[in-house]
């Protein structure tokens, strides 16, 4: 997941993210949280969805999008 953070809040970018990861856990206990609050992130998930109300991706396309999203999230740059 990607948050979407304005600008004066980004002094609390630790504070938001912390809570946010912590209110999915508990909210999905079985599925395994990841939480960004990169912006580039933020806008590639918001065209993958974008995409996916469209219906013009494949699974096949789809999780190959999804794992480099991952990819990027997991960059320290």
């Amino acid at each position: 997941m990607a948050i979407k953070v304005d600008q004066f809040h980004r002094f609390q970018l630790k504070k938001i993210k912390k809570n946010v990861k912590t209110d999915l856990e508990k909210a999905y206990p079985d599925y395994k949280v990841l939480v960004s609050t990169d912006q580039k992130i933020y806008w590639e998930l918001e065209q993958l969805e974008e995409k996916l109300q469209k219906d013009k991706t494949k699974k096949k396309t789809l999780k190959r999008e999804f794992n480099n999203i991952k990819n990027l999230m997991k960059e320290k740059a």
